[in-house]
């Protein structure tokens, strides 16, 4: 036995020699994201083995591991986030810091002036994080709300790169003054052009929506506020992060118009049918041989458009420690127009800074500088700004080639007079120029100085600087600069405000049941603004187009301007929490305006809530499938001053008149002096209830609200006798009411795969309830101007008890199929076989403007958005879906394209007009314009209802590498692939007059919409 355990002795030191060479001491220290501060008691485990320690007192630790392999450590503590470390070949693991775990109560919205835990806000805030904004590529910030948050209907009114959007929160309140929100960047208000910010500098997106939460804004409150936040420096590692992306555009749809044979044809009907009964006709524009050797010809939307690329490369840094904190960016976007010539480009910088002095002194900035390009196609052969060269390209022949054979452009369209003479759309894409660029600064320095324990005062100095200059050239050798023999445009617009802000922010917690958060400010704010334009024509040469006016003999009249305004403010709110579940909120903001009357300086907007957290009840505790239970309740008054400035003034204006060779100018009044001119008021109230269910993985958001706009900023019109068409008074209501959900849940979680939903949905119902004593008001932009002696008219109607953005029109009733069902039916209208036919309502047997009735109406029934994310392994996937129902749109290409003009190209369904042997048709008979002399008919609104898969996007995470990258990604996204629809036009989302409130949904030659591919690459070191 002895002898054995001679044997084995030797023979167990020999093993446990090698395992101890197997192995190696590591060794490192676990800090807390928060403070920076040790954690003991960390549990640190080598990962796929049972090894593992837990640090000590001073939050270090030593642990063996293997050789010869890459470990990876996990390191966990209750109330904190889980995370990893690779070691490598280090025997010394760099800090490890643990985010402390939050729950999504838990979780800090910002708010006016402020921040809030989630749990406690007692209005109706919505919040988009930097994830969700990192999900979906995109070119302006407001992008990212669409479809994504209850209450809010974005509407892309113009598809063009660099184009804006409109945003209704909660509907339209206004009539003739702005709906849009109110934006604050960084805590500056009024920080719009969105256009220069770049969206991969966000940090989080808020949306206050009632009353209470915006009524700390006041006279710009009432259409909601949206709180943009970029990206703060954090203490601890340095980083960098690179992201690059690129992608190709495309057109999502196209007008199917008649080839060249088709439209020959049709050239030759319209002439027979317009030489019936005429003494000296026509001869038809072809003969049948020309008709039959002219095929398909040329395809003006295929010249036009084209498929159009887009790339956006971003560098960031971020770090500092416990005293400096950092964020610089740097980013370049560029997108190409799917219009030849078109596109948007931008370039910015921005530097976010937070020093902390002292335990009590601190300082922040955050600052931008930007740069934008726009190249734009917003002009027609006419000179007209709406359609631009894709009015031209849906208008032209296509029997005229784009080229003649000796490669030259072709001037005009052909054969005249049986055309209209418009010009060729590709050599004025190719040709001409019309750049807007703009330079932005915007800066924020702020100081906080803590007077007393829970006492703070913040001061703060803004400015917000920005130059446009237009550059605008026509040549003499396009059909548009022919009258002119070239033209040039040279223009610059300057403007700029600076912002102070004054605020104390006490909050403290004052025992265990009671806590107070008070916050009383002072502002002032000024706005500036000139601008300068000339323009000169009659150019001898086109070499240098705009950079040398000189060359231009004819120097038409310059034009300049210049204003400004100011807001003085000082406000007050009030939180208090009672028992962490009764909570209280009460605002009180006074503004005072230079814009409105000397009898109406300041106007005063207050605003209460109170929210119950009903979970946190005793008798709530034995309910283990509910995670949280709140009520809200809000009131409160908000205003809406987005007029001109000076309207309450008698203001005067430069006017002239020519005196043989001699011009004389002097000064004419503009309008009327209004010194009571004040605010629009909106009081609203809002319910709303916060519910979640096993452990927060089902969460729902429930709101109903009940608007109403007294004393509206309205046109009036005025007696001819006072020699002004029209005054702003205070008169008229408008009321909206409505229903919002948001539904969060958590339907799959495990370490490999996990499935989330977001879904929001929101009714909203609108009615005009006042219009100063008026019935009704005939209204729609300056739709008739778009068809000179049309007959067009004005396009919708404002009338007590509908909604803003009724359309108005006649109601179609077929086709008049006979002479003899003419002669029997009674009409005193001039009409032929093969002409539309409309309802007489009031039977008195002509078609006049009083039988018109609302046909239609732009405010859809609902919109919603439903957003899918799903992760397995590495790989996650996104997929957004939006949808808007029960809206109109007034297509105003198929009123010019199937029977307006008769001289240019038609649709394909023309194809399919009505003739003596094919009655069975909708499509009137060549020649026919009765509906063009009419007015707009219902045959021409279109159900824009919509479903779109907007955006999926498709990620893959790449193992970790190296000891430089730190992270990596790859992904690629499809955005607009595939939309649901009736629309004929090319997009249902659609509005060519942007933003006018009163020409909702307009439909004339919008910029396509495009489908969009998209792969991309992100870096962190």
């Amino acid at each position: 036995m002895q002898k054995f355990t001679h044997l084995l002795l030797p023979a167990a030191l020999a093993l446990s020699l090698s395992a101890q060479a197997q192995t190696r001491q590591v060794t490192g220290t676990v800090l807390s994201a928060t403070d920076r501060s040790p954690l003991p008691g960390v549990s640190v485990i080598i990962k796929g083995t049972t090894t593992g320690t837990s640090t000590d007192a001073n939050g270090k630790f030593t642990l063996p591991v293997p050789t010869g392999n890459d470990p990876v450590l996990i390191f966990s503590f209750i109330g904190f986030e889980p995370t990893e470390a690779r070691v490598g070949s280090n025997s010394v693991v760099e800090p490890v810091q643990l985010k402390e775990k939050t729950t999504e109560l838990d979780d800090v919205v910002v708010v006016g002036y402020g921040t809030q835990r989630k749990r406690d806000v007692t209005g109706s805030v919505a919040s988009i994080s930097a994830e969700q904004v990192a999900e979906t590529p995109i070119a302006r910030v407001d992008q990212i709300l669409q479809g994504r948050v209850s209450g809010v209907q974005v509407t892309q009114t113009n598809s063009e790169p660099g184009g804006n959007v409109s945003i209704r929160i909660r509907g339209t309140n206004s009539i003739n003054t702005g709906n849009e929100p109110l934006f604050v960047v960084d805590g500056f208000p009024g920080g719009g052009d969105l256009n220069s910010i770049n969206p991969s500098d966000i940090e989080s997106v808020e949306i206050l929506k009632d009353a209470s939460a915006t009524a700390i804004y006041g006279s710009r409150g009432a259409n909601g506020v949206v709180l943009i936040t970029t990206k703060k420096g954090k203490a601890g590692r340095n980083t960098i992060n690179f992201e690059a992306y690129t992608g190709v555009q495309v057109v999502r749809n196209k007008y199917e118009l008649m080839n060249a044979r088709e439209f020959a044809e049709y050239l030759n009907d319209v002439q027979t049918q317009g030489n019936e009964g005429s003494a000296s006709p026509l001869p038809l524009p072809y003969t049948q041989e020309q008709i039959d050797a002219l095929g398909e010809g040329t395809d003006w939307q295929d010249e036009i458009l084209r498929p159009a690329r887009m790339s956006n490369y971003q560098l960031s840094f971020n770090g500092g420690n416990d005293e400096t904190r950092y964020n610089l960016s740097f980013n370049y976007f560029d997108q190409q127009g799917i219009i030849l010539n078109s596109g948007f480009q931008r370039g910015t910088i921005r530097l976010n800074l937070d020093r902390k002095i002292s335990r009590k002194l601190s300082f922040s900035l955050a600052s931008q500088i930007a740069g934008t390009l726009e190249k734009r196609a917003l002009v027609n052969s006419q000179g007209g700004s709406f359609g631009g060269v894709l009015l031209d390209a849906l208008r032209i022949s296509p029997i005229v080639p784009v080229r003649d054979e000796f490669g030259q452009y072709v001037y005009s369209n052909s054969p005249l007079p049986y055309v209209e003479d418009v010009g060729n759309p590709v050599a004025y894409a190719n040709k001409t120029k019309d750049n807007r660029t703009t330079g932005r600064g915007l800066f924020n320095v702020a100081g906080n100085y803590e007077l007393l324990e829970g006492l703070t005062l913040r001061v703060t100095g803004g400015l917000d600087y920005r130059t446009t200059q237009a550059d605008v050239y026509r040549p003499s050798d396009i059909f548009l600069g022919r009258l002119t023999n070239g033209s040039a445009t040279r223009g610059e617009t300057n403007r700029y405000s600076w912002l102070n802000e004054n605020t104390l922010t006490y909050d403290r917690k004052l025992n265990e049941n009671n806590a107070l958060n008070v916050v009383a400010g002072l502002t002032f704010q000024r706005f500036y603004g000139n601008n300068f334009g000339t323009s000169v024509n009659n150019f001898f040469t086109n070499t240098l187009g705009s950079d040398n006016l000189a060359l231009g003999a004819n120097i038409l009249t310059p034009n300049s301007g210049r204003y400004s305004n100011s807001l003085a403010s000082y406000f007050g709110r009030v939180n208090y929490r009672l028992f962490e579940k009764y909570l209280f909120t009460f605002t009180m903001r006074a503004d005072g305006s230079s814009r409105f009357g000397s009898n109406n300086k300041w106007g005063y907007f207050p605003s209460a809530a109170f929210a119950y957290r009903i979970i946190d009840e005793p008798f709530m505790k034995g309910l283990g499938f509910l995670s949280d239970l709140k009520l809200r309740l809000g009131y409160g008054v908000t205003g809406n001053q987005e007029i001109d400035n000076y309207q309450s003034l008698a203001r005067y204006g430069a006017d002239g008149y020519a005196s043989g060779s001699n011009r004389l100018v002097g000064l004419v009044p503009l309008n009327i002096r209004n010194p009571d001119l004040r605010w629009e008021s909106t009081a609203a109230s809002n319910v709303g209830i916060d519910l979640a269910f096993l452990q927060n993985r089902i969460s729902i958001t429930a709101d109903a609200y009940y608007k109403k706009t007294t004393d509206l900023l309205l046109r009036v019109s005025t007696p001819r006798t006072t020699g002004y068409p029209d005054i702003y008074l205070n008169a008229g209501s408008v009321q909206n009411k409505g229903v919002e959900f948001a539904l969060n849940t958590t339907n799959f979680d495990s370490e490999k795969f996990s499935w989330n939903t977001n879904l929001n949905i929101s009714f909203n119902r609108n009615e005009v309830l006042d219009l100063n004593g008026e019935y009704e008001r005939f209204v729609g932009s300056s739709s008739s101007s778009l068809f000179v002696g049309s007959g067009l008219g004005q396009t919708s109607i404002l009338r007590i008890g509908e909604p803003i953005g009724s359309f108005y029109g006649y109601e179609f009733d077929g086709l008049w199929q006979s002479v003899e069902e003419i002669r029997n039916s009674g009409t005193r209208t001039v009409v032929r076989p093969g002409d539309p036919r409309y309802r007489d309502l009031n039977g008195d047997g002509a078609i006049t403007p009083v039988d018109r009735s609302i046909i239609g109406r732009a405010q859809p029934d609902f919109i919603y958005g439903v957003t899918n994310g799903f992760k397995y392994g590495n790989f996650n996937l996104s997929v957004f879906i939006q949808g808007v129902q029960g809206t109109d749109v007034l297509n105003l290409n198929r009123y010019e394209l199937e029977s307006g003009l008769t001289s240019t190209n038609k649709l394909q369904t023309v194809v399919n007009r009505w003739t003596p042997t094919n009655t069975d048709t909708t499509i009137p008979r060549a020649g026919s314009t009765i509906r063009r002399s009419t007015g707009i008919v219902n045959d021409v609104l279109e159900d824009g209802s919509f479903v779109r898969l907007k955006t999926v996007t498709l990620g893959y995470t790449l193992p970790k590498f190296g000891k430089v990258v730190k992270s990596a990604s790859v992904y690629v996204t499809a955005q607009n692939l595939v939309t649901w629809t009736d629309y004929s036009g090319y997009d249902p989302e659609v509005n060519s007059f942007g933003s006018d409130n009163l020409s909702l949904n307009t439909d004339y030659n919008a910029f396509p919409s495009t489908r969009t591919f998209i792969a991309g690459l992100k870096l962190g070191f």
